[in-house]
């Protein structure tokens, strides 16, 4: 039975993995024992994911929707009718009113090539994809910090670190093999810290734990940066305007504040002053809380002065959920950037484009993927489901059916899917070439190794034929070609080639060798800051008499639950979702609330804000601090209308915002 190296298609980890192959069809999943992540072991997801192609729950051929059903077609109606409708659009409206978003699970050359067909065919820079709300630690999404980008570490420093910090992360659930990387530094002595709402797994083995009030994170992370300063040897002095920054943000305030016992802040400061080699481990836990931003430019500061000036280690490892969302954003799938973070409003990168391509992209930014579903009349969707993936509930539902047109390129018929006029099927990592960019900025082969169902087009066949349709043929004789191509344009993967990835375990580019010092986050900290506030609000809803409690979205529990692979593998959705059915849809309080409540897990009860009410099921738990409410954002639509859709006022990014509730018995 042949085995072919491919990457996982699952967390941003990347981990190597065999295919076992028979007959043309993937059977099975063998771990790579010499890949640097995967070493010889794979989590259920990884086992698994062989299952993504076998699955009888795929789209197999292209379906349109004649009065108001969809129904199978042939590839030329569909993709006639798709060219048509959009090209109609364009005619009346512009360009600019047809919006592309890629995918965080497609590869990195199908994600170029539909932002190219954007830009090219269409004169717009729409181009993006729902999940990059989680990709906040680049702070890109910031207007102010947009040029600026956050220099983060690798899984194997996790390894190396003398000190590891988990912020509002649950490695055990979402990234399996950072987590047992951190298992093994704590069994060999490395002190393990732990920042959460909802204790970890591996906070059992934590030294400290700190339990912030929700919407407190920011300032907590002052806290910790005053308390780490005040401790710190004299031989490395703190930046003056850093220290007068964070002055005020003694122990006494910052447990005001945030709920957090100042002798228990004094004791992390301790910690981190010691440490040489810290690292802060976050993932979409931080990113996606109210106060994202705010709290990464305080982690970053902090460690930053922790480390000093000079050293190279990274005291930051931010954990993508996806395997592709770094992949995406470095080829450009990004409303204001260009393949490899150029700016699109720069000259000289629109002028080397152009010499690519035969003409030059938009100088425009276009609009987030948050604002096509509101702005746009026509929409094409390649792999990404923002009906799931977008916050707003029944309110991105509403915005939806205002679109004109939508067509969607997919595996699977997801809620954007179900509600398209068009369906393209589209081909599973198993079947087709390419690569992807995990969490450390690998860039790793993907390889095909099954063959897909008859009526199947890889998603570079379908948008090729698509450009043709609009007077812009793409003719690629290969899938290394467009990498080439990637490469040409693009300062990050710059002599990158299928040849060099294929002698190694992939190819990871340095923000400090590209992009310089100049555009590092941590030369904004400090006595070069532009803006030297790093927690000037916080996001703690008022809580009364009748609303007590602080309803939180937890995204680490069970992180897989709104995902269409695991939905959609078998063995893998009856193994991560079945046998986790009832965790998946229960409200989790503290039992200390639930004595003062007079309620037990299991029970049913009615949860009600000022925005609205749900009846869910309850849980209890010791890992849940006292006064929050945590609900699995797994639990989808029982939060709509209860928990508050804001939009960020420096971002524009859409949030679900912590929100006052009560728990009342039906």
């Amino acid at each position: 039975m042949p085995y072919v190296l491919t990457t996982c298609p699952f967390c941003g980890c990347g981990c190597g993995l065999y295919l076992q192959v028979e007959g043309g069809r993937a059977l099975g999943t063998v771990a790579s024992a010499d890949h640097p992540v995967a070493r010889g072991r794979l989590c259920a997801k990884g086992w698994h994911a062989h299952e993504v192609a076998a699955s009888p729950r795929r789209v197999l051929s292209p379906l349109i929707r004649r009065q108001g059903v969809l129904e199978e077609t042939g590839w030329d109606e569909a993709l006639d009718f798709t060219a048509t409708r959009l090209r109609s659009i364009q005619e009346a409206e512009g360009g600019t009113a047809v919006g592309f978003l890629g995918s965080p699970r497609g590869t990195n050359e199908e994600n170029y090539l539909l932002a190219k067909v954007a830009r090219l065919c269409f004169g717009t820079n729409n181009v993006d994809f729902s999940a990059r709300l989680d990709a906040l630690p680049s702070l890109f999404d910031l207007p102010k910090y947009r040029r600026f980008t956050l220099p983060t570490g690798n899984i194997k420093d996790i390894e190396q670190a003398d000190l590891i910090v988990l912020w509002q992360t649950d490695p055990v659930e979402e990234h399996p093999a950072a987590a047992a990387r951190v298992l093994h530094a704590a069994e060999n002595g490395v002190p393990l810290l732990e920042v959460a709402i909802r204790s970890a797994q591996l906070g059992m083995r934590a030294k400290v734990r700190l339990w912030p009030i929700p919407g407190t994170e920011a300032q907590l992370a002052a806290g910790l940066l005053r308390a780490t300063l005040h401790e710190m040897n004299p031989t490395r002095p703190a930046r003056e305007t850093l220290a007068a920054t964070v002055d005020g943000w003694t122990p006494e305030k910052t447990e005001q504040v945030t709920g957090v016992l100042a002798e228990d802040i004094v004791r992390v400061g301790q910690r981190l002053a010691e440490a040489r080699r810290p690292l802060i481990v976050y993932s979409r836990g931080m990113t996606l809380a109210g106060q994202g931003g705010e709290c990464l430019m305080g982690l970053a500061a902090l460690g930053q002065e922790v480390v000093g000036e000079g050293n190279e280690w990274q005291p930051l490892l931010w954990l993508t959920k996806h395997c592709n969302a770094q992949g995406a954003r470095d080829v450009g799938v990004v409303p204001y950037f260009l393949p490899g973070y150029q700016d699109v409003g720069d000259e000289r990168a629109r002028a080397n484009v152009a010499q690519v391509w035969g003409a030059a992209p938009p100088a425009e930014a276009g609009l987030s993927a948050w604002d096509m579903v509101k702005r746009v009349r026509g929409l094409y969707v390649m792999g990404d489901d923002p009906l799931r993936l977008l916050p707003g509930g029944d309110g991105t539902r509403l915005e939806f059916e205002n679109i004109e047109f939508l067509v969607v390129q997919d595996s699977f018929l997801t809620p954007t899917a179900a509600a398209a006029d068009v369906v393209l099927p589209g081909a599973t990592f198993a079947e087709k070439d390419g690569t992807f960019t995990s969490t450390e900025r690998r860039v790793q082969r993907v390889r095909r190794a099954a063959d897909a169902p008859p009526d199947i087009r890889t998603e570079l066949e379908v948008l090729c034929s698509l450009a043709e349709r609009f007077g812009h043929p793409m003719d690629y004789g290969s899938v290394a070609e467009v990498m080439d191509e990637i490469a040409s344009i693009s300062p990050i993967y710059q002599g990158l080639s299928y040849e060099a990835l294929d002698q190694s375990w992939g190819f990871q580019w340095s923000i400090d060798t590209v992009l310089g010092d100049s555009r590092r986050l941590d030369s904004m900290v400090g006595e070069n800051a532009q803006d030297p506030t790093l927690a000037e609000r916080n996001a703690v809803p008022r809580i009364d008499e009748e609303f007590p409690l602080v309803l939180v979205v937890d995204y680490g529990i069970e992180a897989w639950s709104d995902d269409s692979f695991v939905a959609n593998a078998i063995g893998l959705r009856r193994e991560k979702g079945a046998n986790r059915k009832s965790d998946l849809e229960r409200a989790v309080i503290s039992a200390t609330d639930a004595d003062k409540l007079d309620l037990r897990s299991g029970v049913r009860v009615r949860i009600r804000s000022r925005n609205g009410q749900a009846q869910v099921l309850l849980g209890v738990s010791d890992r849940v601090r006292a006064g929050v409410v945590l609900a699995p954002a797994s639990m989808g639509g029982a939060l709509n209308g209860l928990v508050p859709c804001e939009t960020d006022p420096e971002s524009g990014v859409p949030r679900l915002m912590p929100c006052a509730v009560c728990i009342e018995k039906p």
